[in-house]
């Protein structure tokens, strides 16, 4: 009941529209515009965004292998987790959760800081991540995490809300061993911590690729969906080799 009255409230009926694209999670071939925004395209099966099927899109052509993989999944709900699940992979998931140790479990969840992952160096061929990496006070640090974590030639495979016509756009600094704003502060929405509730400390641009490079990945670039799908409102996918 409540993703329908989620639903209803994103519906623009000036800009209501159908498709019969296929969606790239759960290839059903129906798909509804609500309005004009990433999250506003859902599949009508599997309630997909169009964040979500930009990543799968990538993951898939990324991951085309005949043994399972090592797979690390920065969340643990919604479609693309649930399109996880259900693959060959050996899918791990984990959130930040408050009040809870690094590297316990709550109702079946691992509690994990990418800032400080508690696995060991090496552990997957693959993470992903979608709309996670805005939300990390030391977004460097983050990426380090991940790079130690994955294997030789391991792929991180994430999304983040970015204008690919700007440079990063730091929103805080830390002065004196202290965080201050330096824009008034920006809260996204989470399917855990609700609407609104979670800090925004950054807003990306182009050069994200220039601090994935300095952690040591070989090998980065920015998948440019097709304006033909997804009523042109794809998500641009990060990717990054190590």
């Amino acid at each position: 009941m409540a993703r329908i009255i989620n639903i209803f409230k994103q519906i623009n009926f000036k800009q209501l529209r159908f498709s019969k694209q296929r969606c790239h999670l759960c290839n059903w071939t129906l798909q509804i515009k609500l309005c004009d925004d990433e999250m506003g395209i859902r599949c009508t099966r599997c309630g997909a965004s169009a964040v979500s099927q930009s990543l799968a899109q990538v993951f898939k052509k990324s991951t085309q292998s005949d043994h399972p993989l090592k797979v690390y999944e920065l969340s643990s709900t919604g479609p693309f987790v649930k399109y996880l699940l259900a693959s060959h992979h050996h899918v791990t998931l984990s959130e930040l959760i408050d009040d809870v140790p690094l590297g316990e479990y709550v109702n079946g969840v691992i509690c994990q800081d990418v800032q400080n992952l508690t696995y060991k160096d090496e552990t997957f061929d693959v993470c992903t991540s979608s709309e996670v990496f805005e939300h990390v006070e030391n977004d460097t640090r983050g990426f380090r995490e991940i790079y130690r974590v994955l294997k030789p030639a391991g792929k991180l495979i994430f999304t983040v809300p970015i204008a690919l016509n700007s440079t990063t756009i730091e929103r805080t600094r830390l002065i004196n061993g202290q965080r201050e704003q330096i824009l008034p502060a920006e809260y996204h929405s989470d399917k855990l911590k609700g609407v609104g509730k979670v800090f925004c400390y950054r807003n990306y641009g182009f050069d994200i690729l220039q601090r994935l490079q300095s952690v040591g990945f070989s090998y980065t670039t920015i998948v440019i969906p097709d304006k033909n799908e997804l009523f042109g409102l794809g998500r641009p996918v990060i990717y990054a080799e190590k």
